[in-house]
């Protein structure tokens, strides 16, 4: 153990520590192996039931919670690895090196070894601070193999005030607070626990413990892999089903039916949860409750809400008993001009239970129960892993030799992404200088990045070659993870027929043997769609055939082709200007009270 040792005696570690576990008990502690909380939680502004078990010998530790609108969830580490339970009843693990990382230092600091003098661990002092209105003294640990631990302790009451640890998204560090400190049977323990982050503390769960139950010997149940519900089958005793899907704008969408009603769009998408719009749930009648906020590739968050139906139905696939995620998306995320809106996202839930298998250029996707599913291909396999708190799958990728986590998209319509401490870390950043500024919608808002083509990027053993990058540097969001290298979603997959089959943590790339073109966005333009009647124009790449065209950032297009703009979707727009060099668009545009017609010609 390393302390401070210049520190005066309110801040060096081991002073502090002592006076720590007087204050928890001390020798009370002796011959507890199991405590077990019991009590009542609250999350997203709704209100359930929950017990948190603390194997204090091991290290390991279960949260469980069960709220009538989000239905249960957990999270579990078994001594071994970490598993997540999310609401739709799936399980999948934390198994990146961070999410290794951060169950060492969990374990660390449930067995309390900070208390002995010979942890092997570094441990500084950082010195006081106010926190919550009251003074505390910040130690931080950081165990052999682990990640960093701050704990604050109450310098009044010398009891833990809080446990701060750095997740892999910046501004979104995660604090664990307690407080409500009362003595059960000599033990002096937190009847209050919250858990959040920095920049949103009430985005997580707060716990009050209405029951204590201390055990000399652990119950192995309580921290075994949760159980996911037996909530799918397959119609008519099919052993699988194949279903057409859509490729708009480069987006995949699939059509499915929730509770029995005509089947409406969906993106497919590895990254996403059940999520309706709230125009979709509305249509479907179901009553949403809750104020919870979700984060995506963009800048911001979003309010969510919570619903729950009978049924999900793609083909001859179905979920039962579902609680799904109600989210009031923009106009600019459901909108398919004259179609049917968007409904949704369908995600995590069918992968968790499905080997799902996209194949491009057959326009096909085909679910099989992952009980069933045996893989026949003749293609490479790559591993799959899960960041801790993400429920993307990572696989391991490289960029110019750059090795790195990549997380496998199939919402990404576009191409692949790099993220800025990777750019950083690597030198890409500065070998790669310049580039035509981008900019993209995600779920939270925008995001914005510098075009590039990268000189080569290896997936197992397939090499790519002159890749189109987008060169991101966010500092909010997903796509400014300090953990992961990027993002790959339409543009990498397309090449094969990707299987993802979570049950033995596998991505299976077979040959695809109708190769899916890009296309490339001819006019320079870049455009959303926030009401029915204009593209509003975002930017214009110097040089372009819409910069040659007069056109400018705020105009917007509200005719094409003398076809009012409500007739077309974002998608659709954009195949116009994946067109061959040489194509004519007539466009009318509108600026302030000004009309005018252009012609758009594609380069």
């Amino acid at each position: 153990m390393i302390a401070s040792p210049s520190a005066p005696p309110a801040c060096r570690a081991p002073y502090v520590f002592a006076q720590m576990r007087v204050a928890v008990g001390g020798n009370t502690w002796h011959g507890v192996v199991e405590t077990s909380a019991n009590g009542l939680v609250a999350i997203s502004g709704l209100h359930g039931t929950g017990r948190l078990d603390t194997d204090v010998a091991r290290g390991r530790y279960a949260e469980q919670f069960n709220v009538a609108a989000m239905g249960p969830s957990a999270e579990v580490y078994d001594g071994t690895t970490t598993w997540a339970q999310d609401i739709s009843g799936g399980v999948h693990p934390y198994d990146t090196p961070f999410a290794r990382e951060r169950a060492i230092t969990s374990a660390f600091l449930d067995r309390r070894e900070y208390f002995d003098p010979l942890a092997r661990a570094t441990i500084t002092c950082l010195g006081t601070r106010v926190e919550d209105g009251r003074s505390v003294v910040v130690i931080r640990v950081r165990p052999v193999g682990g990640i960093s631990a701050d704990l604050a302790i109450d310098t009044r009451t010398h009891l833990l005030a809080s446990v701060s640890e750095q997740l892999p998204l910046p501004m979104d560090d995660g604090v664990t607070r307690y407080a409500d400190y009362r003595t059960v049977g000599g033990r002096v323990l937190p009847f209050s626990i919250s858990v959040g982050t920095q920049s949103s503390p009430g985005d997580g769960f707060a716990f009050s413990v209405t029951r204590y139950v201390v055990r000399p010997r652990a119950r192995n149940s309580d921290f075994a892999k949760p159980t996911a519900p037996n909530d799918m089958r397959m119609i008519g005793g099919a052993t699988s089903t194949r279903v057409p899907m859509r490729l708009e704008g480069r987006q995949l969408v699939v059509w499915a039916s929730v509770d029995g009603h005509t089947p409406m769009p969906f993106i497919l998408d590895t990254g996403g949860h059940a999520i309706l719009t709230t125009l979709a749930a509305k249509a479907l009648g179901l009553h949403a409750q809750g104020a919870g906020e979700s984060g995506g590739s963009g800048s911001g968050t979003i309010s969510t809400q919570y619903t729950f139906v009978r049924s999900l139905r793609i083909g001859k696939a179905e979920l039962l008993d579902q609680h799904v995620l109600v989210i009031p998306y923009p106009y600019s995320f459901y909108e398919r001009g004259k179609k049917t809106p968007l409904a949704g996202i369908l995600g995590l839930e069918w992968f968790e239970r499905f080997a799902v298998r996209l194949d491009y250029g057959e326009r096909t996707v085909t679910f099989t129960p992952l009980a069933l599913y045996h893989h026949r291909g003749i293609g490479s396999s790559l591993r799959l892993m899960f960041e801790y708190q993400e429920d993307m799958p990572v696989v391991d990728a490289a960029a110019d030799g750059h090795p790195g986590l990549f997380g496998t998209d199939t919402g990404n319509a576009g191409i692949l992404i790099l993220f800025g401490d990777f750019l950083k870390q690597t030198g890409l950043l500065e070998r790669y200088s310049g580039g035509q500024k981008t900019v993209s919608q995600g779920t939270g808002g925008s995001n914005a990045g510098r075009a590039q083509i990268l000189a080569r990027f290896r997936l197992d053993g397939h090499v790519l070659r002159r890749v189109a990058a987008n060169f991101t540097q966010m500092t909010y969001g997903s796509f400014a993870s300090r953990t992961e290298a990027g993002n790959m979603g339409f543009s990498i997959l397309s090449r094969f027929i990707p299987t993802f089959d979570y049950a033995n943590g596998t991505l299976h790339l077979d040959p695809e043997r109708r190769v899916t073109p890009f296309g490339v966005n001819r006019s320079g333009l870049g455009f959303v769609k926030n009401t029915p009647g204009a593209f509003i124009i975002l930017l214009v790449r110097a040089g372009s055939a819409g910069a040659a065209a007069g056109i400018v950032p705020g105009d917007q297009i509200v005719a094409i082709n003398g076809k009012d703009a409500s007739n077309y979707s974002w998608a659709d727009l954009i195949s116009l200007v994946d067109a061959r060099a040489g194509t004519r668009l007539v466009l009318r545009i509108q600026h302030a009270r000004t009309v005018r017609n252009v012609t758009l010609v594609l380069r």
